[in-house]
């Protein structure tokens, strides 16, 4: 009897689990979009719906999920949070968080934006990190193909998409605080946007997202945007890395060409000539032939030459569009700020250093490794 009154008193001073919380008694934040207007703040959170999650993971019931965007204004990033919360129901969570949005005009602000979200132990520096200029309530409430997890979003996992076509690299938010507090960095922000022209359901446009351009900022503020079409050149000597992009080859006889480009590598070197900063660029690509007909065309040798041409032709085209909106594509500044520092230090006192900036000699190489075709 003794033994029972001892077990008996040893079950009342187990603690257990008793302030667990079940996955859906609580707001689980995924994605956060902030914009800026009028001296005002506003706050989006897009809340994911976990058991959906794991019932379409597991194969389960495909039925359309609730997308749910909470929305907080104050004159502070931190007091646009505290204003979901009287209306939340539950605990709101930010520790998942896997993408960050900002309005275009939010990107004015950017130092005190980042300062802010970083005050908070909750979110780290690992989430996809966008700029938009569409209305970010639009882009949350955009779905996925299929009733697919909402997790499968490219917001979330931009990288499924670059695998098959790098247009546009996708960074996180420990690369765009290097803008913020690096003096000579440039960070290529992915443009963030809908659009409704590729895909339907059921006979109706579906918004889509899609990465459409890059906003350069610079010293903690957007310096401008660059659509995709003039990123040609960044591939080759910005871009960490491609793994396919499609390069096409217009013959002047016969069927065009075209070919998949990877493996980039590129190296600068600089010199001074009457006061001015001159640039050399070198690099190298890898390339697989993709399309080529039977018809007369252009054969391997034509192509690399081409090919060659052609991406020498965009570096510097795409080179003259950025210095005329001020933006440093090619991240010479900060390539002169860690090799040539006193160079940097005096060309950059006299005020925005790019405007004396020259693009020299460029020269590309392109290898062809093979042409996807079976011989017998």
């Amino acid at each position: 009897m003794k033994a029972v009154y001892v077990l008996i008193l040893r079950m009342f001073l187990l603690t257990g689990c008793w302030d667990q919380k079940s996955v859906q008694d609580m707001n689980i934040v995924t994605a956060i979009g902030i914009d800026y207007k009028d001296g005002l703040y506003t706050m989006y959170g897009k809340l994911t719906d976990f058991s959906a999650v794991s019932t379409t993971e597991n194969g389960g019931n495909k039925s359309n999920k609730t997308s749910w965007v909470g929305k907080g204004m104050g004159k502070t990033v931190n007091l646009a949070f505290y204003d979901l919360y009287p209306s939340a129901q539950h605990q709101t969570l930010w520790t998942h968080v896997k993408s960050i949005v900002l309005s275009e005009s939010a990107l004015a602000n950017l130092t005190d934006i980042t300062e802010e979200l970083l005050r908070s132990r909750d979110l780290r520096y690992t989430p996809w990190v966008y700029g938009t200029k569409d209305k970010i309530e639009d882009i949350f409430n955009a779905d996925t193909t299929f009733n697919q997890s909402p997790l499968m979003l490219e917001m979330f996992e931009p990288r499924e998409v670059y695998k098959q076509r790098s247009g546009i690299e996708p960074i996180r938010l420990q690369k765009l605080m290097n803008a913020v507090r690096e003096p000579a960095s440039t960070v290529l922000l992915p443009e963030i946007s809908l659009s409704s022209r590729h895909w339907s359901t059921n006979q109706k446009n579906n918004p889509m997202m899609q990465l459409k351009g890059v906003f350069a900022i610079h010293r903690g503020a957007s310096e401008g945007w660059l659509p995709e079409a003039d990123m040609n050149g960044a591939r080759l000597l910005t871009f960490s890395h491609i793994n396919r992009f499609p390069l096409n080859l217009d013959a002047s006889k016969g069927t065009p060409a075209s070919l998949n480009l990877y493996n980039p590598s590129s190296s600068y070197s600089m010199h001074l000539e009457n006061g001015k900063i001159i640039f050399n660029a070198r690099a190298t690509i890898h390339a697989n032939i993709t399309e080529s007909s039977w018809k007369k065309g252009l054969d391997v040798k034509q192509m690399k030459a081409k090919a060659e041409q052609k991406l020498m032709r965009d570096i510097y085209e795409d080179f003259d569009k950025a210095q005329r909106k001020g933006i440093d594509l090619y991240h010479f500044e900060e390539w002169l700020y860690r090799h040539h520092y006193e160079i940097w230090k005096q060309k950059s006192s006299g005020g925005p250093l790019l405007q004396n900036v020259h693009l020299g000699d460029v020269k590309v190489k392109v290898m062809i490794d093979h042409s996807n075709t079976y011989k017998m």
